[in-house]
């Protein structure tokens, strides 16, 4: 039993290997570090942690609650335990490696990004499209809203085309994925270390505006789910 046990993880750690050489080359040392923790769930779904993938639909989901509403925001998500926690809409329950695999499975690439030099660059990023929607459940009804509709710019919303994927980047050394810094999951500031960043830099030069959208989300620390899904152009 323990070696058929053993003998199906192996399998599973080289079909996992097998996949990831077909997404991305070469493959970083963040993204092999999250591979341990992967399952195959059949067809093209997988599962990294507490993130649900589906490759088919180019779309992942990811659990998670509502940090802060009032407060002034420069990310809409941080990682588990993220150091800007206290600067986030949102805090998901995963890790920086573990949500840009995920993003490389549903087929993000950071060759097609152009990166923020340094944070508050004002320079537009580009890179590819993102969806963002944030679910959660009131009374038995689930409700919905987009990750822009999320914050509020006084009294205006983000531009929802505006998400793109950066990939966030490493140590010069190639040892350390700098998100896990900052634990800088989505960001709207041109922090180089986010994974998704946004194109308008909606946070630059306007430092105490964005705020959680109050009237629209749930109240704070409130269960969410997050759904990351490709833009196909």
């Amino acid at each position: 039993m323990i070696k058929g046990t053993q003998r199906r993880g192996r399998q599973t750690i080289v079909f996992c290997l097998l996949v990831l050489a077909n997404l991305v080359a070469p493959l970083r040392a963040a993204e092999e570090s999250a591979m341990s923790n992967m399952e195959h769930l059949g067809d093209q779904r997988y599962r990294i942690g507490n993130i649900d993938i589906d490759r088919s639909e180019n779309t992942f989901t990811v659990a998670g609650k509502i940090l802060h509403l009032n407060d002034a925001l420069e990310y809409l998500a941080i990682s588990t335990n993220g150091s800007k926690e206290y600067e986030s809409l949102l805090e998901l329950a995963t890790s920086p490696r573990e949500f840009n695999l995920a993003c490389i499975l549903i087929g993000f690439d950071e060759k097609h990004s152009v990166k923020p030099r340094y944070q508050f660059d004002e320079r537009k990023p580009t890179g590819q499209g993102v969806k963002i929607e944030l679910t959660w459940e009131v009374d038995g009804e689930v409700k919905e809203i987009s990750g822009s509709n999320a914050m509020l710019a006084g009294e205006t919303t983000f531009d929802d085309d505006g998400w793109i994927y950066i990939g966030s980047t490493t140590s010069e050394d190639g040892q350390q994925f700098m998100a896990e810094i900052g634990g800088t999951l989505i960001g709207f500031v041109h922090d180089p270390y986010s994974v998704i960043d946004h194109v308008n830099g909606g946070g630059i030069g306007a430092y105490g505006l964005i705020t959680g959208n109050n009237p629209e989300l749930p109240p704070e620390g409130s269960a969410i789910t997050l759904r990351i899904s490709l833009v196909a152009k």
